[in-house]
């Protein structure tokens, strides 16, 4: 699942540091030239601006004071944020860097490069002692508990104790093995996280025995670590990757990597801990990213959603695409051979092919199994599919070997040069054109006969040759030249070099685009991807910007995105041809390389060479046309079958999640179907009708109606089933009706005190059912014993969609206009934490068996949040 790039908001001058005021209005922005900013984290506007001497390092008080580091003044300044003015400055000498406010504010820390740490006294605002340390300070931070310490880094990889109540360094310093570069404790107080950058690595202490617990890989420079306020995760800045680490606190490993556009290394988290920032080198930069949510891209009008019981798929009724967008939840990473670095998939996307140049292999994928099937056992650096799927074509060693794709093994072999780069094969299948490296020339070879044609091409330079790329009709051959910087064009014909094109530092791989246009090349050495019209055989408009060593390369099959692997960033930047934007960054395996998509284009293979593996990566949703306008669907509790409720067609559409294709025909339903619940046997499937003020029984194992429809009048739009109990939700009338399921009869009267019911959903134990009630912006719970309301939970906003946890100790309630998800906790009748920011027009929301996650269909965004719980 691809998600979308976080904010970013340009600076005049690159940041240095930024802190966020308690009540979390406010970020603050220090700039390398000494300018602090003041930005509303509402909009990210700029609000005021102090003029400071120079950068450093920046620590909020409680009362609204700020304090500002000033390393080349030997002093800190104190600013006022309410009144936005330079206060005073207080002389600390040592060239100040890092400070820590203590819990209540009355102390501030300063780090200095003297081996020692000052202490302000902020009543008066002045020095009243200096810690000496036995070691050089690189940075502090306080406990957030009261009369808790002040944890020191020193000495590199040490980490020193200071005890708040003396001013004197307590203890043995707890060594953690590896440079540190920022220090954070979690909101208990119980743990201190170090980030080192040159390990690769974040660092926990026990802060109660001052030992140290683990270390966590991360990969990629960490640079800065916080924790989240409930101290659940840890985000940590990994900046040569570009990307923000998600570590799990409780497993300490890491969940997942929120891509950035930039390198962070300075972090900080909003009070309610929703929204995270980062201050980002190239370009210096501040980006906003969510902490807690992941939104990908929908069919349109995305209405409700579906979560199957493991999990690995989520089912989007899209009502303005009239199907099911039936999506992937969890890129697969399939372990290959020493050196994955490139692969081919097969025409009928069964089987994806990965040379693994450190072992002499060849890995074959089964896709749809997500395993190794075969390894055969030939030297490679590069490969090329044929057209056909019949064979692949693999250089590497001196040999270029011919794959039987259905057998699996190596049918003929061919001696080629040692120095053998790369190859390509033409659309019809009868040459290859295989790179030399060594010699700076390209051999030809027929198909059929395996033979060497002619004499090698001569193309020049001192070598260096790669990747090459042929154009569909044959008649122009692409080779990259790294040593020369420049692409050379074979004739196809008369083979022989027709035009020499500079592009930028290292030309490393080419595409060709499905119609032969336009070739793609990546310049690893300068980070851009340049553009070549193949009928003029020039280099069109500037460079595309690609950080962090672009690879390889492939082009969408309709020519509008372009893939490229980030060798340093561990990502795939996605980029859009036509405008020639980055318009999302995949987070896959160290030192990706090779890059290919599956014949639908709907999964990306990437093969990760410092990992050993291919990661597998959905791109886009896999669309199952149902009816017309689907507007609910209900699944199975073994996930096999997902039913869909057609508003415009009047029918109910089955999908059978194996196949992940319709089961058969439609059910006719007729009328208005708005809403569908399986009963607690799964043996009935109940569909709100809206035109008729009916519900329909359908037979699920004959997929017929049954006998004639309950009838409850007006115009139901929701419906829950509980037991033997069905409750039915009429906006219109603002009544909830409920019929026994074993009879078909109406139990008692509807219930009357909601206004304009949207969404009822049942409790697990079915003890109490919530009503969203749209005309009061309140859920109302409902004792299911006596049908009466026995409480009421204000909202603040209109309600729509609903959701209670599997162990029923919490509510989901999503408020279109707000744009956002609120946490309702039943037992004491109130929300809890902020209101949880997804898409556009939030209606339709569903909650994970294990509750951990939520799943929100936008349909203003057509899109899907993701929510961690």
């Amino acid at each position: 699942m691809i998600d979308s790039l976080p904010g970013v908001v340009a600076l005049d001058h690159q940041p240095d540091a930024l802190a966020i005021s308690p009540d979390g209005r406010s970020l603050y922005v220090l700039l390398t030239d000494g300018t602090l900013l003041f930005l509303d984290t509402v909009d990210n506007r700029t609000t005021g601006t102090v003029a400071l001497s120079e950068g450093g390092f920046v620590a909020p008080a409680p009362d609204g004071r700020l304090y500002v580091s000033s390393p080349t003044a030997n002093a800190v300044h104190v600013v006022d944020t309410t009144t936005r003015t330079l206060l005073r400055t207080v002389a600390v000498g040592g060239q100040p860097h890092e400070l820590a406010v203590t819990h209540g504010g009355r102390r501030v820390y300063v780090a200095q490069d003297n081996q020692a740490v000052s202490v302000i006294d902020t009543a008066a605002d002045t020095v009243i002692r200096t810690v000496p340390l036995s070691g050089d300070v690189s940075g502090l931070v306080a406990s957030p508990v009261a009369g808790g310490p002040v944890y020191v880094a020193m000495d590199i990889d040490n980490i020193a104790v200071i005890d708040t109540a003396t001013d004197t360094v307590v203890g043995t310093p707890v060594s953690v093995n590896g440079e540190i570069v920022s220090t954070t404790v979690s909101p208990d107080g119980r743990l201190v996280f170090a980030a080192g950058g040159e390990i690769d690595s974040i660092a926990v202490v026990d802060a109660a025995t001052d030992t140290l617990i683990t270390k966590i890989p991360v990969p990629g420079w960490p640079s800065d670590v916080v924790v989240s306020p409930d101290g659940r995760r840890a985000f940590v800045a990994v900046s040569n990757a570009d990307a923000i680490s998600v570590i799990d606190t409780a497993t300490f490993s890491e969940l997942r990597r929120i891509p950035l556009q930039g390198a962070p290394f300075r972090l900080a988290l909003t009070p309610d801990g929703l929204r995270g920032y980062a201050a980002a080198l190239r370009p210096g930069s501040l980006q906003q990213f969510p902490t807690r949510t992941r939104t990908a891209t929908m069919g349109a009008s995305p209405e409700a959603v579906a979560v199957s019981p493991d999990e690995r798929r989520v089912y989007v009724a899209c009502t303005g695409a009239d199907a099911v967008a039936v999506v992937g939840t969890q890129d697969a990473q399939i372990a290959t051979g020493a050196g994955a670095n490139a692969v081919a998939v097969t025409p009928d996307g069964q089987q994806a092919y990965v040379v693994n140049c450190a072992e002499d292999t060849v890995s074959v994928v089964d896709t749809q199994g997500e395993s190794v099937v075969a390894t055969v056992p030939t030297p490679g650096i590069a490969l090329a599919m044929a057209r056909d799927g019949r064979h692949v074509y693999v250089v590497g060693g001196g040999l270029l070997s011919v794959i039987d794709t259905g057998t699996r093994q190596v049918t003929e072999a061919l001696s080629v040069p040692e120095g053998a780069q790369g190859v390509a094969v033409t659309r019809d299948g009868t040459r290859l054109f295989v790179t030399d490296s060594s010699t700076g020339t390209v051999v030809v070879i027929t198909t059929s006969p395996l033979a060497v044609l002619g004499s090698p091409v001569a193309v020049g330079g001192d070598g260096g040759l790669q990747s090459v790329a042929v154009t569909p009709d044959g008649r122009q051959i692409y080779v990259a030249n790294t040593s020369s910087n420049n692409v050379s064009v074979i004739d196809g014909l008369s083979l022989q070099v027709s035009a020499v094109i500079a592009v930028g530092q290292f030309p490393f791989c080419l595409a060709m685009s499905p119609d032969g246009r336009t070739v793609y090349v990546t310049n690893l050495e300068s980070d851009s991807v340049s553009v070549i019209d193949t009928n003029t055989r020039t280099v069109v408009g500037e460079p595309i910007s690609v950080p962090r060593s672009p690879q390889g390369v492939t082009v969408g099959g309709d020519g509008r995105h372009l893939f490229v692997t980030a060798r340093n960033s561990y990502s795939v930047i996605v980029i859009d041809t036509t405008t020639r934007t980055v318009t999302a960054k995949v987070p896959v395996g160290p030192l990706p390389w090779g890059v290919a998509l599956s014949p639908d284009q709907r999964r990306l293979y990437v093969a990760n060479s410092g990992s050993d593996t291919i990661s597998v990566i959905e791109i886009s949703p896999t669309p199952v046309r149902v009816g017309s306008k689907p507007v609910a669907v209900a699944l199975t509790t073994d996930g096999r079958r997902a039913y869909v409720a057609d508003s415009g067609s009047g029918t109910v559409s089955v999908i059978d999640m194996t196949t992940t294709a319709l089961a058969g025909a439609p059910i006719t339903v007729g009328g208005l179907p708005r809403a569908i619940a399986l009963s607690h046997d799964e043996k009935r499937l109940y569909v709100a009708d809206s035109a008729t003020g009916h519900v329909i029984v359908v037979d699920t194992a004959m997929s017929t109606v049954l006998g004639p429809p309950v009838e409850v009048g007006g115009t139901p739009s929701a419906i829950a089933v509980s037991g033997t109990r069905a409750y039915v939700a009429d906006a219109g009338s603002g009544t909830v009706s409920v019929f026994d399921t074993g009879t078909g009869a109406v139990v008692g009267e509807p219930i009357t005190d909601a206004l304009a019911p949207a969404t009822v959903a049942a409790a697990p134990d079915g003890a109490r059912v919530y009503i969203a009630d749209a005309g009061s912006d309140a859920v109302l719970v409902v004792d299911s014993d006596t049908l009466t309301v026995t409480g009421r939970i204000a909202l603040p906003g209109t309600p729509n969609g609903l959701a209670v946890s599997p162990d029923g100790h919490r509510l989901l309630v999503t408020m279109p206009a707000l744009k956002t998800l609120v946490t309702v906790d039943p037992a004491s009748l109130s929300v809890i934490g902020s209101p949880i920011p997804v898409g556009g027009a939030p209606h339709g929301v569903t909650i994970s068996r294990d509750g951990r996650r939520a799943y929100v269909a936008n349909a203003a965004s057509d899109s899907l949040s993701v929510v961690d719980l």
